[in-house]
Order: C-alpha cells, then structure tokens, then sequence
C-alpha cells in the first residue's frame, strides 16, 4: 500500500496502528508525510503481558514524518512485550520531531523479545533508534547514519539484559556514536554490544557525549572487537546502497544489503 498525507485532521495519527494483535505482515508499503509515526504496533506500556506478538514489520519505505510539529515519535514504534515480532528490512529516513525524539527505530516501554535487523535508518532529528527501555532485544546488521543528535540512545539501566547490539554500523558526522549513554550503558551488564563498525564523517569518532573515546567502554566490557572505519557504502539517501568489495564491515560479520525493494512491489527498483 501507499499510505500519505495523514494527520490533516488529527495530527497524531500513524500510518498503520496494530494494538492488541498478533501474526500480522506489514510488508511492502509506502509511508510518508504524517505528522507522527509511521508505523505503530503494540498498545501495553511496560511488562505486563501482551497479546501483541509475532508480528512482522518489513520491506517499508517509511519518510518524511514530524515535519517539526510533534515529538515522541518514530518511523517504527512498539510498545510492550512482543515475542516473535521482527523488524527488518525496512528504509526509514527524515523524521524530524518538534522538541524531542524524532527516531528511526522507537523501541518505548517495555519493547521486548524483538529482532531488529537489515534496516536503515539515515538523517534522523534525534537518533536512529532509542531504546527507552526493555528486555532481550536483538538489534544486529542494521545501518544508523547521520542522525542529528547521535546514532542510538539507550535510556534506562535496568537489572537484566536488555538489549544485544551487534555486527551494526553507525555512520555520524560530527555528532557522537551514543547519546549520553555511556554512564547508563556501562551502569550494569544490560547491554550486550560487540562487532560493531564506527565512523565519522568529519574525522575522529566522539563515541559518547559522556565518553569521547572508547577505551572506558572497552574498559567495560563492550565493543571489544568493534573497529573504527569507513564502511565504504554509497546509497544511503536512496536506500539502493552499494557496497565496495573491500567493505571492512565484512571481516565483523556484517552482511551488506540493499533496501531497493523497500516499498510497493511494483515500485521496486532503483532509478
């Protein structure tokens, strides 16, 4: 589906809502121009149980949202508990908040047991993804580039393992990898983050708005055989991404992907 132009009545409202459900596939569709969030699954705040699960986001062309006038929102957001769901695949670019939390990838309350793979996420107003808080989350093989304020941010410190971050790349320029992050990410064993690339656009990284180098995290336990690189990846405002033979993402385990058939079926393809 095409699903644009939204919100002219009601500004809060999304693309595509799916509450207190299960084994969906929104796949294939074209979101773009809403004031708020694109795609929006799953409607129970913290760990209670959910009854939204197995749900499948994949294969969407999600854009142009915000536009400056709400905050809080993101291409892809979830909510609460969600065994089986994946996210995947998926193009998400110029989401642009009001005064905070324009993201890619919004994982709120509670957003836990999902996989989050082959996405990019490029020119954000605040970070690529945000993990507010949750349990057991898989985020692997993902690109997060040029977010305004950094690439990820991770909110609360909690007393199990909340997400794995791994085999990812984050591209900024200028702006830090992590959004003040450091002193909560390093607080406890909850996050799990290795085999990651890092790169700067405007020369040497600032990892952390809080730690500008990474030997304290490293220190810590994290990204110990995460590198500093050019991933040598063209396409990032197309989503059709080229990749040069020599990538060093490869040698981290990162597979290269293109998102050319993001969207409709039959718009598929790179002009």
């Amino acid at each position: 589906c095409t699903i644009c132009d939204g919100g002219r009545m009601t500004m809060s409202a999304v693309g595509i809502l799916s509450m207190h459900a299960a084994w969906n596939h929104f796949i294939h569709n074209h979101i773009h121009d809403f004031f708020y969030t694109g795609i929006s699954c799953g409607w129970i705040w913290g760990y209670a149980s959910s009854s939204s699960h197995h749900n499948e986001i994949a294969w969407n062309h999600i854009h142009h949202l915000g536009k400056g006038q709400l905050s809080d929102m993101g291409g892809i957001y979830t909510l609460g508990e969600q065994p089986g769901t994946t996210i995947r695949c998926n193009y998400i670019h110029d989401v642009v908040k009001s005064n905070y939390g324009g993201w890619g990838v919004y994982q709120d309350e509670g957003s836990s047991h999902i996989v989050v793979e082959r996405n990019s996420c490029v020119n954000l107003s605040s970070q690529g993804i945000h993990q507010h808080y949750g349990m057991e989350n898989l985020v692997r093989n993902n690109i997060f580039a040029l977010g305004r304020e950094a690439q990820l941010a991770v909110t609360r410190s909690e007393d199990h393992v909340s997400l794995n971050l791994e085999k990812n790349i984050f591209i900024s320029d200028g702006k830090p990898i992590f959004n003040a992050g450091a002193a909560v990410m390093k607080s406890t064993a909850h996050i799990r983050s290795d085999l990651n690339l890092f790169y700067d656009r405007a020369g040497d990284p600032v990892f952390s708005s809080d730690e500008p180098d990474w030997r304290g995290w490293q220190e810590a336990g994290l990204d110990k055989h995460s590198i500093f690189a050019d991933p040598l990846v063209s396409g990032l405002d197309t989503g059709c991404l080229t990749w040069a033979a020599d990538t060093p993402a490869r040698s981290l385990g990162f597979e290269p992907f293109s998102l050319d058939a993001a969207g409709p079926r039959e718009d598929a393809g790179c002009e």
